[in-house]
């Protein structure tokens, strides 16, 4: 039997392999034009309506795949386009495909439309705004071999699932996967599909931010194809092609993930929506591991890490706000707390006590990379934590694994926190402005903490807009529990009463009672009190301390409580259960579904706050637009070219004096400027002040003549950092193979003896 299994196996895996193979070929194919036409070609099926002109082109049988729309185009000021490609035929939802407005400057345009069944009668239709024919040099339809790649993905994971269920069957046969183990299993999968829920259709909604991340994800998409900068620091998409430091302030680290689905040819919506699944996965696995490791029951960390999974505040983020930053420190907050509970709970001479820093290294890092003001949070906490235990945090072990998890995570995350401290005393932006702001009312109303059933948001009685911002009625009910067993039995946990406590107090922080407006007035906290915003941003810390005490009193539960107890904490596990179907059912029911397949008629100004934008540049980018260099009279420029974040042209200074040239490109610190022009003559240079909306401005010296290029290098600095922190990278891999090396050795050894 077990040889029959075998072979079952290695034909399926031969199968698998066969079809990934030619599949992958396919990746490879070139593109095919389908239709090829200029405006004057298109002028054909002509219909006028007043200042708008209707234009169709002829109909085509298209088969499945995705298709690339390319536009070029002649627009002047006030003049625009609309194209897309339509269907009369085939089956419902057999097009999939977004229209797309072209604006003047935007000369160059090309998205993607994606086709699932036979098309019969599919043709393109464009609306011209205030322009003739003229106004399209060339529009192409083209079969990219995207298609291909999207269904080799796909097809691979199919097949890793697959295998996946059959090497896990094998194990439960062997008697290697216990009944626990088994349980936990599908426990956890059904919290993941629950809390992605919302998501599982072929739409999706927008929350408060989801925009400025989506942006995010497009525009380092958009980056990464260009190959100019790397790592990157300005995103050269944004605000009309102008460029945002969005990455030199925000980590995209984890954003590279839907960055390149988009870039394999997913739409963006689909890569964004495959991007929450694996932060929800993550979660639920990396809560669930982080609290085993804690208290040794795999019942116990189950029941804490659904708690955690399924927190409103957490299904909140995900939806309501769409606070990706939040979700994704959320996911390795567990990590931290794990690393601090093994530190101060075990014994200095237990084995592997030393490796108990690495969970602070992982999470300290991966929380830096997702969002600052969680850093920031994290850090206060852990130095409370070092505060109150300060005997324990004094111990050699202890304090020695403290300062290596500090110095590491400093080191291996140089490279992205030191030319950003760099750059905020480099340039003043609307970041200094908006964290000066007031805090006090955004806080949280108690009411808000004890609501029931959790909804989309907008019929609660919470911070701001009413949202569902809370630890959810399971959560909630464990702490009373706790609070009633301790009085009745008298059986007080250090380390329960501890973490009931920090939840509380992290609790009560979240809401408007405290004196937000006065601690801003305070040096050093004022600045920590105001760039969180809102205060209710401690219910991140929160929810996984909650989550964690809840792990813990469930095992002191099983161990020493009575019936009437165990049957109360099954009863949280019901209501919060409940609470988080009631939730994502609410969000489902209440949101407009979204059907975003070219990201490129979202536009590019969505910047969220504004926080990374130059002083002078606008707030809300409402009067910024497309545009090529503005020179001063008697500076002319020809030969005009941008790639990303760098430009080059050639320049004709006639007049005597010094000429400035504005050039699109946001004015940061850090843009050089070179020409072809002889070492010993006056050479063009960034000027110090900055032109409209922010732009860059180029002093060109009277009389000059000759190609100058424009390009973002950033600092020396910046350099410095990245080497220390690939060195450290490397040192640490070394490290780590060379003691792999060594163990693996001895262990040889001993089976030889």
């Amino acid at each position: 039997m077990l040889e029959k299994r075998k072979k079952g196996y290695l034909i399926l895996l031969a199968v698998e392999a066969l079809v990934l193979v030619l599949l992958l070929f396919n990746c490879f194919r070139r593109e095919s034009l389908v239709q090829s036409m200029t405006g004057e070609e298109l002028w054909g099926n002509t219909v006028q309506l007043e200042r708008k002109t209707e234009v169709q082109g002829d109909f085509l049988r298209l088969s499945p795949g995705v298709y690339s729309i390319r536009v070029q185009t002649n627009l002047a000021p006030g003049q625009s386009m609309f194209v897309e490609l339509q269907s009369q035929g085939g089956f419902f939802g057999a097009l999939r495909s977004n229209g797309v407005i072209i604006f003047p400057g935007d000369d160059w345009m090309e998205f993607y439309v994606y086709v699932l069944d036979t098309l019969p009668e599919a043709f393109l239709r464009c609306d011209f705004d205030g322009v003739g024919p003229e106004g399209l040099a060339k529009l192409q339809l083209v079969r990219t071999n995207r298609g291909n790649c999207i269904l080799f993905i796909l097809m691979l994971a199919l097949f890793c699932g697959v295998d996946f269920l059959v090497e896990y069957r094998r194990r439960i046969l062997a008697g290697r996967v216990s009944r626990q183990q088994q349980v936990v299993f599908w426990t956890l999968l059904f919290g993941v599909l629950l809390a992605y829920f919302p998501y599982l259709t072929d739409y999706f909604s927008l929350g408060a931010d989801t925009l400025f991340h989506l942006t995010r994800v497009t525009e380092l998409a958009n980056t990464l194809k260009l190959g100019t900068d790397f790592p990157i620091r300005i995103q050269s998409g944004w605000l009309y092609d102008h460029g945002y430091a969005v990455s030199l302030f925000y980590g995209d680290l984890f954003l590279f993930f839907p960055a390149a689905l988009m870039l394999i040819g997913f739409p963006l919506m689909t890569a964004y929506k495959l991007f929450i699944l694996a932060v929800i996965g993550a979660t639920a696995a990396i809560a669930y591991h982080s609290f085993y490791r804690c208290v040794r029951d795999r019942y116990a960390a189950l029941f804490g890490s659904m708690l955690y999974l399924l927190t409103p505040y957490h299904i909140f983020n995900l939806y309501g706000r769409s606070a990706v930053g939040e979700c994704l420190a959320m996911v390795f907050l567990p990590l931290v707390c794990c690393g601090m509970y093994l530190l101060y709970t075990e014994d200095t001479e237990t084995a592997g006590y030393k490796r108990h820093k690495w969970y602070l290294v992982l999470g300290m890092s991966a929380i830096l990379q997702s969002h600052l003001i969680s850093t920031e949070m994290t850090a206060i906490f852990m130095a409370v934590i070092c505060v109150i235990f300060w005997k324990k945090t004094f111990r050699r072990e202890t304090f020695l694994q403290l300062f290596e998890a500090t110095v590491i995570t400093i080191l291996i995350n140089m490279w992205f926190w030191l030319p950003m401290l760099f750059m905020l005393r480099a340039d003043v932006y609307h970041l200094q402005w908006i964290t000066s702001e007031a805090v006090q009312d955004r806080g949280l109303l108690f009411a808000a903490l004890w609501q029931l059933l959790p909804n989309k948001g907008s019929a609660q009685t919470g911070m701001m807009n009413c949202e569902p911002i809370q630890l959810g009625v399971g959560t909630v009910m464990m702490l009373i529990i706790y609070f009633l067993w301790q009085f009745r039995f008298k059986k007080g946990d250090k380390i329960c009463s501890f973490l009931a406590a920090m939840s509380l107090i992290t609790l009560v922080m979240s809401t408007r009672y405290l004196p937000w407006d006065k601690l801003m007035e305070v040096p050093l906290i004022g600045s920590l009190v105001s760039s969180l915003q809102f205060p209710s941003r401690w219910m991140v810390l929160a929810s996984v301390l909650a989550a964690m005490f809840a792990t813990v009193f469930y095992r002191r539960v099983v161990e020493s409580g009575g019936q009437l107890v165990k049957a109360t904490v099954c009863v949280a596990a019901v209501l919060g259960l409940g609470s988080a179907v009631y939730h994502v059912g609410s969000i489902v029911y209440e949101s407009s579904p979204i059907f975003l397949y070219a990201a490129e008629n979202m536009g590019t100004n969505s910047v969220g706050s504004g926080e990374y934008l130059l002083e002078e540049a606008p707030l809300f980018a409402l009067d910024m637009y497309y545009h090529k260099p503005v020179a001063e009279e008697g500076l002319e420029w020809s030969g005009y070219e941008q790639r990303g974040t760098r430009v080059s042209l050639l320049v004709d200074n006639k007049a005597k004096e010094a000429r400035f040239l504005e050039l699109p490109l946001m004015g940061y610190q850090g843009y050089t400027v070179k020409s072809d022009a002889p070492e010993n003559a006056e050479q063009p240079k960034i000027a110090d002040q900055v032109g409209t909306h922010g732009d860059l401005r180029i002093r060109i010296p009277g009389g000059f003549r000759g190609q100058i290029r424009v390009s973002y290098e950033g600092f020396g600095i910046f350099h410095i950092a990245e080497a220390v922190s690939l060195v450290s990278v490397a040192v640490l891999l070394f490290g780590w193979i060379r003691k792999k090396g060594k163990s693996g050795k001895r262990k040889n050894e001993r089976n030889k003896k």
